[in-house]
C-alpha cells in the first residue's frame, strides 16, 4: 500500500523528536530484588530527517506491545530504546516510561507495615553510534519541621510534607553501577526531619513527632543535604534535586532546587 509517512519532501526542517505520548500500557518491572506488574505511561519518539514526511506511529505501540510479560530492567530499557530506534530506522530515539513502585515500609516502634507509593521514571535516549543517555527520576515524600517555628515558639513547631524529586543521569555503560531505588530513598529519608509511614500506631506517632522535633530543617537544608550525598553515588554523571514543601500554615508552597554543573 502507499506509504505516505515514508514519502519524501523537499525544502523542509529536520525534526529532533516526534512520536507518541500518554500511552498507557502494562509493564513488568525488574528492579533486581523486586519484580512486579504495573501500569506504565509511555512517551516514545525518534528523530526525523528533513526529507521524510512522517514517522510510522503504529510501530511505537507495536514495540511496546512486544515486551509482553517479559520483565524490563533499566539495562533492558536501554536495549529497548535501541530497538525503537532501529525499528523506526532513525538516527536517535527517546523512550520514557513512568510507573508507580510500592515499597513496604515498617513503623519505627510497632513495626506494623504497609506499602508506600513512589513514582519512578526511566528516560533513555539512544543514538546510532551506540551511545545512550539514561535518566532515572524518583519522587518520594518525607516530613519536615520548621527550625524557625521551633526556635520562636514556646510550644511545638509547624510541620510540612516535603515532596522530593531526584533525577540521576548516567549512560548505558553505567546503569549497572547506578544506585538502587532503595538506596536513593534511604539516603533522602536520612536527611529529612522524619520519614513518612503508611501505618502509625500511637507509640509510632509519638516517636515520629518527637524525632522530627529533634531534627528540624528548612527546604534549603534538605535540598543541600540530598545534593551533597549524591556526589558519593557511583554511576551518576549529573543530577537534579527538587524539593517542594507542602506548607501547613501558608496558602502557598516553598521549593528549592540544585542542579549539578554537568546537568543540562
Amino acid at each position: 500500500m502507499l506509504d505516505i509517512q515514508g514519502s519524501t519532501i523537499t525544502r523542509s526542517h529536520a525534526i529532533q523528536n516526534v512520536g507518541v505520548s500518554g500511552l498507557d500500557y502494562p509493564l513488568t518491572v525488574d528492579l533486581g530484588d523486586d519484580v512486579f506488574r504495573t501500569a506504565a505511561k509511555w512517551t516514545l519518539g525518534v528523530s526525523l530527517p528533513a526529507d521524510q514526511r512522517g514517522a510510522h506511529m503504529s510501530r511505537f505501540v507495536e514495540t511496546v506491545d512486544s515486551l509482553g510479560d517479559s520483565p524490563l530492567s533499566l539495562a533492558g530499557m536501554v536495549a529497548f530504546a535501541g530497538r525503537v530506534r532501529e525499528t523506526l530506522e532513525a538516527k536517535s530515539a527517546s523512550c520514557e516510561t513512568r510507573f508507580t513502585w510500592f515499597r513496604r515500609v515498617y513503623a519505627p516502634v510497632s513495626r506494623k507495615s504497609a506499602l508506600n507509593p513512589y513514582t519512578v521514571t526511566w528516560h533513555v535516549e539512544s543514538f546510532e553510534d551506540g551511545n545512550s543517555l539514561v535518566v532515572v527520576t524518583v519522587e518520594a515524600l518525607v516530613k519536615s519541621l520548621c527550625p524557625c517555628s521551633k526556635a520562636i515558639s514556646d510550644r511545638g513547631a509547624h510541620n510540612q510534607r516535603s515532596r522530593i524529586t531526584i533525577s540521576l543521569r548516567g549512560s548505558g555503560q553505567s546503569v549497572a553501577t547506578m544506585p538502587s531505588l532503595d538506596r536513593t530513598i534511604a539516603m533522602v529519608e536520612s536527611h529529612a526531619s522524619s520519614p513518612v509511614y503508611p501505618v502509625l500506631k500511637r507509640a509510632d506517632e509519638k516517636f515520629v513527632t518527637e524525632y522530627a522535633y529533634d531534627n528540624p530543617g528548612f527546604v534549603e537544608d534538605l535540598v543541600r543535604a540530598v545534593a551533597g550525598s549524591l556526589g558519593d553515588f557511583p554511576g551518576v554523571e549529573a543530577f537534579r534535586v527538587h524539593v517542594r514543601n507542602e506548607e501547613s500554615i501558608h496558602a502557598h508552597d516553598c521549593f528549592a532546587e540544585i542542579r549539578s554543573e554537568k546537568w543540562q
